[in-house]
């Protein structure tokens, strides 16, 4: 027998998260997380699906850990960034007539 629960994430930070479920390898038949792995916008709501499946009849005390990585590149935001190959480059320049 089977039970199933829906809840949700929220990102409530300012930048884009990237996150993953790690479910214990021993287990992985007994517990399914949909979507297992997704990116999460800011203020994003993502609503996850847990599924339960005792194989037999015992205690279970399972944790999956939720993994989130910072999708926020520092370097491209800050203040003065020069993306190489962008524009052109002044000092070089030819003047052609």
């Amino acid at each position: 027998m089977s039970q199933h629960q829906k809840f949700n994430i929220k990102n409530e930070s300012r930048v884009p998260l990237e996150y993953e479920w790690r479910v214990p390898e021993k287990y992985t038949n007994e517990v399914s997380l949909q979507p297992v792995k997704s990116v999460l916008m800011p203020n994003q709501v993502q609503e996850i699906f847990a599924t339960f499946t005792a194989l037999k009849k015992k205690h279970y005390e399972i944790s999956a850990p939720l993994t989130a990585k910072n999708l926020f590149d520092y370097v491209k935001h800050e203040v003065g960034f020069f993306n190489p190959g962008s524009g052109l480059n002044m000092v070089n320049a030819k003047t052609v007539n």
